[in-house]
């Protein structure tokens, strides 16, 4: 084999001599293969396997590759099936094509030629040339030929090109649906609600031509419409009342986004503002509620409670957190307006789609200083304004402070930067080895770093119980990573120990022993190294440390200390156990409490002396940073600091108006989880999407929409986090975006008709479907985008059309053209969906609550919220509740979604859900037949036939009504009075509530 492998880099270097027609590995098409298929795990950086496919000399290291022997090419081996068993390579993708394999083996049989310099690159997709990305022009209105009973088909635009694909694939239309078909599928179309008896009699009783429009307007105004639809778009941009993940925490303020969109559905918000109130309404329109209600879309996925409010986000679990929670952000973006899978380039450049991880990581940096938490709306615009002016003020002094210390470290020059390499590097080496519990004691927070006021001193001491000679004090720092400060966390900056026969000789200083003086000048922080103080054998009970200058924590101040030993003449720590008192603490075991300062316990470096090279690094850092940093340095240090603190005050003091759950920079911090008060996170690119790997830093962008145009965001160099995003809705709203106005009609028509033109409502890229009519999905999409961009006109123009009027009886010459119904020469029938169904059951029974608006109603019985929250349905008694509301107004639950609604294929609230899966299960027949929810609702349904009508015969005919929107067939009724007479109207309620006809819409 070593001498093959000699000849192959032998032939690659000579490859200058070959001849024209020898195949290389870039002509025989192999590159754009392995570029493509292996490379992603095969490379220089990441040689999974320990092989890379990256270089000539990378092939011919690995042994991979014979050359001009295909069949003692390991290659081959794993990337072809053997014995009928799949083949080794690509691991979790699809095997390489029989056309891909031949082109390998060829390659190789002909010398597996590879110039020297030339190397594979990962495969970058440049081609536009795809139907989504074309430019929306407005198409002619087909003037189809006319035809037997297509006369009401030559009117209306939608019907003209509906007819044209029909007539070109040799298929014919369905007459129109009968007027009580039609009224009760509008009527669930368009507010998801069945028609009352007096609905459905008076329509069938109008005799007017425009009977029908009349009915779509009726439906249109009503509150019921927004409610309804709100629910579809909550669907696709994962609203729930709950973060989802491991503790699944409650959001108590998710529910004002929910009432937003509803009560946009309803007034006809234009679409384009829709949709930059959601992305960017807090900067677009200030002022105003909606635009930060709108906010709220950012924020309505799942997000990881642990990952940012119990790890520190300098650690690796914190920065793996944050880095998919922009994950979800730039998602939902993509997928919910323009229906394009950007997600599908976090660990590669897309491989169908021309996207790369530049074009994703730019469009994760627009949210670099977002996160998701509860902000203050509807106070007065003018309280906003104050609120923005704050929020900008508090961003410019950070970015001072910022730049501050970044003119500071450029002054220490390349021997402060190795130094602070060298440290990093040394922090890892002496990072404490199991590491206990128990921290230490930790003072309260103080703003400032320095006490004026003595009384104010923070202070811990010790009782020894009795009069001990001690000879040896030392102190022992904490270990803890938040803010990323670690080893000597709160160890404090200045501070002295003075002992005491009595403790309230600590009143006087003349009346105690000073036993250590560090006041002077700054002390060096020891980090895990223990400080060590000999005394002259003073004898003493109680003894104090008190903290004259604090440690910084993260813009706040404190003192903590993990052990504090005192040892007599004869060696014995007599400190050990002994009680602690101090001026103020935190009290959070197991981690913080003044006991841990006696309790034997601290973190103890794992490498001594990495640690001891360590705290040298430190002191000499600390020498440097004290020549350069200059009095007016300090000056300037000190005077942002309180200035921030003005300006926060300030912002404190504002009335905090109504709350949400939405996108924020500014908050109540939680733990480890803080505002970035607008300060955007590096955000770099990630080789294979592993945080672990980040290479360079990017800057906001967005995607190309054409070849060669320029996708990054024109952004001032000192641009604020809210004008990136700002920016970012425009683009999404440009009026030649030839994906945005195509997604949104595509979507309305998925729901009226069941599936959309293009039936991959959140893929409109070379993975998902094309488009059934491409020329009706842009007339649609052009005349929705100037023509006011109405959701309601929208539904007027499709709902008018002979196409949605048609009756769904089957046709079986057409269904051997068009099974599948794709050019729709019929209605689609379909099964109500989960929401739909419970709505119904409470109309019907009289149940149902039209109280709008507000906090979702809890169907569960909450247990244990304060750490990982139990919903318990089970023990919800619906015979109990105190009202049933629409289920749009549901507390939706991610982690344990309500299990009668799952039944009926509810949305999974943790995903995307454009399109929801429509099953028939015999789960779904006991569930109605058997739930707690039914059968107290049959209960109610019986009551309520009871108390309007007198006769068994005529609940029946009520009851039919009801459910089925017609009036029971006389065998019908005789059959339901008979099992009325025999097990009572309430079971025939049950068999009422289990119809088909009810679950179904023609």
């Amino acid at each position: 084999m070593f001498r093959n492998i000699v000849c192959f880099i032998l032939v690659c270097s000579s490859h200058s001599r070959l001849a024209a027609d020898v195949p290389t590995i870039e002509s025989s098409g192999v590159a754009a293969i392995l570029s493509r298929r292996c490379l992603s795990c095969h490379n220089d950086s990441e040689q999974k396997g320990d092989f890379s496919l990256q270089s000539a000399k990378s092939l011919a290291d690995s042994g991979m590759v014979i050359s001009g022997d295909p069949e003692s090419s390991h290659l081959l081996s794993v990337i072809q099936s053997e014995n009928g068993q799949s083949p080794q390579m690509p691991k979790a993708a699809d095997p390489l094509t029989e056309n891909e394999i031949q082109a390998i083996r060829h390659w190789i049989q002909q010398g597996a030629h590879w110039p020297e310099e030339y190397e594979l690159k990962a495969a970058q997709v440049h081609s536009f040339d795809w139907w989504s990305f074309q430019p929306l022009e407005r198409p002619e209105i087909p003037a189809v030929a006319k035809s037997a009973g297509s006369e009401e088909w030559m009117v209306h635009p939608i019907d003209a090109f509906i007819l044209q694909a029909q007539q070109e694939n040799g298929l014919t239309h369905s007459e129109r649906a009968s007027k009580r078909t039609l009224i009760r599928r509008l009527t669930y179309d368009l507010t998801g609600l069945p028609p009352t008896p007096e609905e459905v009699r008076a329509f069938l009783a109008e005799t007017d031509d425009d009977a029908y429009i009349k009915l779509v307007d009726r439906l249109l105004d009503s509150p019921a419409y927004g409610e309804h639809w709100a629910r579809h778009w909550l669907d696709v941009v994962k609203y729930a009342d709950t973060c989802g993940y491991d503790k699944d925490k409650l959001r108590e303020n998710a529910w004002p986004y929910r009432d937003y969109v509803i009560r946009s559905f309803n007034e006809e918000k234009p679409y384009s503002k829709f949709v930059q109130e959601q992305i960017a309404g807090d900067v677009l329109f200030p002022g105003e509620s909606d635009g930060i209600l709108g906010l709220g879309f950012i924020a309505a996925g799942p997000w990881d409670f642990i990952g940012h409010v119990e790890v520190p986000e300098a650690k690796l679990d914190g920065k793996v957190a944050r880095n998919l929670d922009r994950d979800d952000m730039v998602s939902n973006v993509l997928n919910t307006f323009c229906s394009i899978t950007i997600q599908c380039a976090r660990c590669h450049n897309h491989k169908f789609d021309p996207f790369t991880q530049e074009h994703y990581y730019s469009l994760q940096s627009i949210f670099a200083a977002v996160d998701r938490a509860d902000r203050s709306y509807d106070t007065s615009p003018e309280i906003e304004q104050q609120r923005q002016e704050l929020n900008a003020q508090v961003q410019v002094k950070l970015e001072a402070q910022k730049q501050l210390k970044e003119e500071i470290e450029k002054d220490g020059g390349l021997e402060l930067k190795q130094l602070n390499e060298e440290i990093k590097s040394l922090e890892q080496q002496a990072s404490p080895k199991e590491k206990l519990p128990q921290f230490g004691y930790h003072s309260q927070l103080h703003p400032r770093s320095m006490v004026e006021d003595p009384k104010e001193s923070k202070w811990v001491q010790i009782d020894l119980g009795q009069p001990v000679e001690v000879s040896q004090l030392v102190l022992h720092a904490c270990h803890d990573d938040y803010a990323g400060i670690g080893s000597g966390f709160g160890f404090p900056v200045r501070y002295r120990i003075a002992g005491a026969l009595h403790e309230q000789d600590f009143a006087n200083d003349s009346d105690s022993l000073l036993l250590v003086d560090e006041t002077a000048e700054d002390v060096t922080n020891p980090g895990l190294q223990p400080v060590v103080y000999p005394v002259a054998k003073k004898t003493v009970r109680f003894i104090r440390i008190t903290a004259t200058k604090l440690s910084e924590r993260k813009n706040d101040y404190m003192f903590a200390l993990a052990e504090l030993e005192a040892y007599d003449a004869s060696n014995r720590n007599v400190a050990l156990k002994a009680s602690v008192t101090a001026l103020d603490t935190i009290e959070a075991p197991v981690r913080w409490a003044k006991s841990n300062l006696t309790d034997g316990i601290w973190a103890k470096a794992s490498n001594p002396e990495a640690e001891t090279k360590l705290a040298a690094a430190i002191r000499q850092r600390s020498a440097i940073l004290a020549r350069i940093n200059t009095s007016e340095r300090q000056a300037r240090k000190k005077l942002l600091e309180t200035e921030l603190k003005d300006f926060r005050n300030q912002l404190n003091a504002l009335p905090t108006g109504k709350m949400v759950y939405a996108a924020t920079t500014n908050f109540k911090p939680q733990g480890n989880f803080k505002p970035t008060a607008g300060i955007p996170r590096p955000v770099h690119l990630l080789h294979r999407g592993d945080i672990d790997q980040p290479r360079e830093v990017v800057s906001p962008g967005v995607v190309p929409l054409k070849f060669e145009e320029p996708w990054e965001l024109p952004l001032s160099p000192n641009h604020t986090e809210g004008e990136a995003r700002a920016e970012f809705a425009k683009w999404v709203t440009r009026r030649d975006h030839p994906l945005t106005w195509r997604s949104i009609v595509n979507r309305v028509w998925h729901y009226h008709f069941g599936e959309g033109l293009v039936a991959s409502p959140n893929d409109f890229g070379r993975m998902g479907q094309l488009p059934s009519h491409p020329e009706l999905l842009d007339w649609l999409a052009v005349e929705f985008r100037d023509g006011g961009q109405s959701f309601k006109e929208l539904h007027r123009l499709i709902v008018t059309s002979a196409t949605y009027q048609q009756a769904s009886a089957h046709d079986l010459q057409n269904s051997k053209i068009d099974g599948s119904n794709r050019y729709l020469w019929r209605m689609n029938r379909r099964r109500l969906t989960a929401e739909e169904i419970r709505d119904s059951i409470l109309s019907v029974s009289g149940q149902l609550d039209r109280t709008p608006g507000g906090p979702g109603d809890r169907l569960f019985v909450l247990q244990r919220p304060e750490h990982s929250p139990h919903y318990e349905y089970h023990l919800f008694d619906p015979a109990k509740a105190k009202r049933h509301r629409r289920s749009i107004y549901r507390f939706v639950v991610r982690s344990q979604p309500d299990p009668w609604m799952t039944v009926f294929d509810c949305a999974d609230s943790s995903q995307s859900t454009p399109k929801r899966s429509e099953t028939l299960t015999a789960l779904q027949v006991l569930s109605l037949m058997n739930n707690d929810f039914n059968l107290v609702m049959a209960e109610r349904f019986a009551e309520r036939l009871e108390a309007e009508k007198e006769s068994t015969a005529d609940q029946i005919e009520l009851g039919m009504f009801l459910t089925t929107g017609r009036e029971a067939t006389e065998q019908e009724v005789q059959l339901l009075v008979e099992h009325t007479r025999k097990h009572g109207l309430t079971n025939s309620c049950r068999l009422l509530l289990n119809l088909s006809e009810l679950m179904f819409v023609d």
